[in-house]
């Protein structure tokens, strides 16, 4: 299971679009109407940018982050415990709009991510999620709004009840071709923890054990800027946090 952790200042989001997903295709009697495919008791229209498959969708109802006994759930809940200030999310619907996986990420309209040989369309504007990003900005605005509906979808919900700090583990979809080190169906763990300006300069992670170095070769420019909302002793914090939160798991 990959993770990536996110941690920044918060700001409020925009807006938020969610749906749902088991697979059925139906063919209608009528010789005009448009073809529907039904995901997890969910129908949608299919188009030209349909090429979601019986056997990827087959995958969506596996649920195997929730089988106790299997190794992906035992990670999955060992993570879980490493954070115990935030709320948990693991049964989020696997099909997301392309909004939501692509524009809300900041990916670019021509970015090779976007393209029909990369990811599984039930339609132009919907998709099998590709990484558990896809509902970073759902629930940064769920917090926000207070959407009840979805924060009850929220284990240890009293931790960070506006998702102030949440974790997602879900499984992932990408056209990948089948070999050792890749695999179309795959999980995923994110993380997101949002400061104030008072809290990220209170914040404290954990100190390093005295064996542990930090690496980081990563590089500010033109390629990878600040963004304009933060100051560079922002940066210098949040990263520095992330890091050691990281490297102590």
């Amino acid at each position: 299971m990959a993770m990536s952790l996110l941690m920044g200042l918060r700001r409020l989001p925009g807006r938020q679009l969610q749906m749902s997903a088991r697979w059925r295709m139906y063919s209608s009697a009528k010789k005009h109407d448009t073809p529907v495919m039904e995901v997890l008791g969910s129908r949608y229209a299919t188009d030209e940018w349909t090429n979601a498959t019986p056997a990827i969708l087959d995958k969506t109802g596996r649920n195997l982050l929730h089988q106790e006994s299997h190794p992906l759930a035992i990670l999955k809940n060992l993570i879980f415990r490493e954070f115990p200030d935030f709320a948990y999310y693991d049964a989020l619907n696997p099909v997301v709009t392309t909004y939501q996986n692509f524009d809300s990420l900041g990916f670019a309209k021509d970015h090779p991510g976007r393209a029909r040989t990369d990811t599984y369309y039930v339609n132009e504007s919907t998709l099998l999620r590709t990484h558990t990003s896809a509902h970073q900005r759902q629930l940064l605005e769920a917090g926000v709004a207070g959407d009840t509906h979805l924060l009850a979808q929220a284990k240890n919900r009293l931790a960070a009840p506006n998702n102030e700090r949440f974790l997602v583990a879900a499984d992932v979809y990408r056209r990948d071709e089948i070999d050792a080190s890749h695999y179309p169906a795959f999980h995923q763990m994110e993380g997101v923890c949002t400061f104030t300006h008072d809290e990220l300069r209170r914040a404290q992670a954990p100190e390093l054990p005295n064996a542990t170095q930090l690496t980081d070769s990563t590089v500010i420019g033109a390629s990878n800027p600040v963004q304009a909302e933060h100051s560079a002793e922002d940066v210098a914090l949040v990263a520095a946090h992330m890091k050691r939160t990281m490297n102590n798991m």
